[in-house]
This record gives structure tokens, sequence and C-alpha cells, in this order.
């Protein structure tokens, strides 16, 4: 909110209805993978290899036969979560270890299937990342649409209820009848295609493929989380919480573009942000 003012006063122009709808375009995507991260730090686990996910859902995307590409990136979004999640719950490695080590692997195949950027996207994801309803651009209703998907999942259903109760105790929620093996393996599983979904958001909004698009996107996720109060060690998070932190970051970005602060002053800030925000947070009264 602090910021939000500042800018406000900063610049005349930010608080104009183009400038808000750049926004939220630039904002989208971040938005929702950091929602699939979110599912994963309230089990008390993390995921690096979100940016790499998305930058193969990017390559595949302008590579595979239109009719196959939607297909083949859900499943790979299914496949990098189920191999994050069994690495973490059944062979006991470590969550950045492996998330990493996922990551590493998940980039360099991007790179070999698509080396230099470009290609066609398929028509009716264009269509659905750039259309404008009554104004409104479409990545305001991609938001939406991932924020209500999120929120309903967490607190409406009982695997929401359950992930919750598994990152504040594993433990006790283990005692308590809850397989907290299958429920982290899909915490990952839900983290991994939510960045299979920002992926295929930026490659149409872009228009065009790019093994390299996700690359900030690992460190910005953790960060907007962060931000948002949502607790690393596990077992506390909104989303609310999320939104807030999101906007931040977008908001710093598009500040700084705003009154001319160069752009790769970003990076280091948001590195600021993520170390003030762990800081910040009682990691010896919540999980692990």
């Amino acid at each position: 909110m602090l910021l939000f003012l500042i800018l406000c006063l900063l610049s005349s122009t930010f608080l104009s209805f183009q400038n808000l709808a750049n926004v939220n375009s630039q904002v989208a995507g971040l938005l929702i993978v950091s929602l699939g991260q979110m599912i994963v730090a309230i089990s008390g686990g993390i995921d690096l290899s979100v940016g790499s996910v998305m930058s193969l859902t990017s390559a595949l995307l302008v590579t595979l036969d239109p009719r196959l590409a939607l297909p083949a990136v859900l499943a790979l979004g299914i496949a990098a979560g189920l191999v994050n999640g069994l690495g973490v719950t059944v062979f006991n490695v470590h969550p950045l270890v492996m998330s990493l080590a996922t990551m590493t692997f998940l980039q360099g195949l991007a790179l070999l299937v698509h080396p230099v950027p470009g290609g066609q996207v398929p028509e009716y994801l264009r269509t659905l990342a750039v259309s404008q309803v009554g104004g409104i651009p479409a990545a305001f209703f991609w938001c939406v649409t991932a924020l209500g998907l999120t929120a309903a999942m967490l607190h409406l259903t009982r695997f929401g209820l359950r992930i919750f109760a598994i990152g504040a105790n594993p433990t006790s929620a283990a005692r308590n009848g809850i397989s907290v093996t299958w429920y982290r393996v899909a915490c990952y599983v839900a983290c991994s295609l939510s960045a299979v979904l920002a992926g295929t958001f930026l490659t149409a909004r872009v228009a065009g493929g790019d093994a390299t698009i996700g690359a900030p996107y690992s460190l910005d996720s953790v960060t907007a989380i962060a931000l948002g109060g949502v607790q690393l060690a596990g077992g506390a998070g909104s989303v609310v919480g999320v939104v807030a932190g999101v906007l931040t970051l977008g908001f710093m970005t598009n500040g700084m573009n705003l009154v001319g602060i160069s752009p790769f002053l970003r990076t280091a800030a948001t590195g600021c942000l993520l170390l003030l925000a762990i800081g910040l947070q009682r990691r010896k009264v919540i999980g692990a």
C-alpha cells in the first residue's frame, strides 16, 4: 500500500487505466505460478523448478503439433510434479536439492528442444491471452480464474485443510490418518501445473517460444509468497497475501520504468525483499 501511494505521487500516469492494465498483464504469469508455489510452501516444501517448467512449456508449445501441444505440456506438469514430490517424500531428498536438480535438467531440455527464440503459437492460445472483453484484458480473467480455483481448493475442500495440517505438523497429521506422502506429492503436481499454465500464458502473450522465458520466476515466486506472509516453514498462507506480494513486485517494476530507474536494479531489489521477508518470518513458531 505504501509503494502504491508513493507511485501515485511520483507519476501522473501510474493510475491511468492503460498503465494498470499493463501491470495486470505483466504480473499475471507471476501470480499464477506464485499460487502454485504457495500450495507447496503451505505443505512445508519449496519448488525452484517452476521457472524451468515454464521455459520447457514455452519451447514445447511452438515446436509440437498444435493438436498435441496442450496435452503435452499438461503431461509435463504432472511428470515434473511427480518427480519432485516423490523425490522429496519417498527418497527423502531435501526440497531445495530436488527441485534444483529438476530445474537444471528441464532448463537444459528446453534449450535442446528450442535453442532460438521464436516459433508459432497455436492461434487459440494467442486469442485467449490477448483478447479483451468490454475493454478488460484477458490477463485479468486468467488471474481471477486462478485465484478463484486456488481459494476454493484451500478453503472449501478437505485437500486444503489437510495440507495446512501437514505443513504445521506432519507427524500429528499422520497420526490423525492423513496420508502425508500422497498430499505432499499432490502439492508438487499442482505447483508444476500452475507453472505450465503461467508458461502457456506468457508464451501466448509474446506470440513466440523462448526457452529462457521462465528464468526469473523461480526466485520471484518465492519472493512474492514470502512478502505475502506465506510461511516457508509450512502451515500458514493465504491467497490474499500472495496477491499482495505479487502486486508489490509488479508495482516496483512498473514504478522503476515510470520514473526512469534502471531495470537492472530490479533483481537486486527483489533479492533484498526476499531476505527481509524471510528474516521477519516466525520460523520457530510455525513448521518444523
